[in-house]
């Protein structure tokens, strides 16, 4: 049964100047994992990403499995790790398939980079498979993380294609199957990531697991509320507990010296609620998910602000 709860759109002034005041661009980067997952992604836009990365200090360059032999050399002898998505964005391969490619990356980065501790694999779950058979999706996770051999392993839930309790559900067997994050989105879904989602996530591992909001993050007052959001206690804002995936860091970056030179006035400016709720962006989710959105947005306290859009 989906709870009913005021979405978290509305965050005191208070808590957003206080989570500026000690955030610095060189913070703000220590928690990005740098992305670049396009189709036609060459080897002068990796090397680009990598040069982000080493000098701004981020935690990781994130790329598809084939960049391997690309990424691994360049990032030999630094502190920046290698992040590789598995079975991405869709999720529908075996429980078999993706091990072996998680096992693949792996060996493969640790003979060429010479070290181990260096790889993270972002899996994307089969969200159909877990809305059929939710021990299928503890099987599939355990599997990669048995074949990451000791490296971290992100899991993609997917969150846009699922409910509130299918979220809590999600996060629970991630824990349980021994990953160190959970993820909510590949920035391919129907929607990307929202403070909302990523509370609810929070909420649900606590505080001895990571938690990584991507998709559409390319500011830092978005970085900002969700750092509210998925780490607001001052032990969670590290990045081993909280991370950020994005494909723009150096506006990320440069937007957090402007927040710190006019914090109060971008507090200030606030946010249209529905800007930032899930429950206001439908059109790409299944009927069964997407009716239970509308009917959070019928009973939602923020409705006036669509009472020019059709519900």
């Amino acid at each position: 049964m989906e709870t009913t709860r005021t979405v978290l759109v509305d965050i005191p002034e208070k808590e957003l100047l206080g989570i500026i005041e000690v955030l610095t661009p060189q913070k703000i980067a220590t928690f990005c994992d740098v992305t670049d997952l396009k189709a036609d992604t060459k080897e002068e836009k990796i090397a680009k990403i990598v040069g982000w990365a080493k000098d701004y200090g981020c935690a990781s360059v994130c790329v598809n499995p084939v960049e391997v032999d690309s990424l691994a050399p360049m990032l030999r002898g630094s502190d920046v790790k290698e992040c590789y998505v598995i079975d991405f964005p869709l999720g529908r391969l075996s429980v078999e398939m993706k091990a072996k490619q998680a096992e693949d990356v792996v060996r493969r980065s640790r003979r060429l980079r010479g070290e181990s501790g260096k790889v993270e694999l972002d899996m994307v779950m089969n969200v159909g498979y877990f809305k059929r058979d939710p021990t299928y999706t503890k099987r599939e996770i355990e599997s990669v993380v048995t074949a990451a051999d000791g490296e971290w392993v992100k899991v993609i839930i997917r969150s846009s294609e699922l409910t509130e309790d299918e979220i809590r559900l999600a996060c629970r067997i991630v824990k349980e199957a021994g990953a160190r994050f959970v993820k909510n989105s590949t920035g391919m879904d129907p929607f990307g990531a929202f403070p909302e989602h990523i509370r609810l996530m929070r909420e649900t591992v606590g505080s001895d697991m990571g938690v990584k909001a991507a998709g559409g993050i390319k500011d830092a007052m978005t970085v900002v509320r969700l750092i509210y959001a998925g780490a607001k206690e001052i032990e969670l804002r590290t990045p081993s507990r909280f991370r950020i995936g994005t494909s723009t860091p150096v506006n990320i970056i440069s937007t957090m010296g402007w927040l710190n030179y006019a914090a109060q006035g971008w507090v200030e400016a606030g946010v249209i609620p529905c800007t930032i709720c899930p429950h206001n962006y439908t059109s790409k989710q299944r009927r069964e998910v997407r009716e239970i959105y509308t009917k959070k947005c019928r009973d939602c306290p923020y409705k006036k602000f669509r009472r020019d859009k059709d519900f």
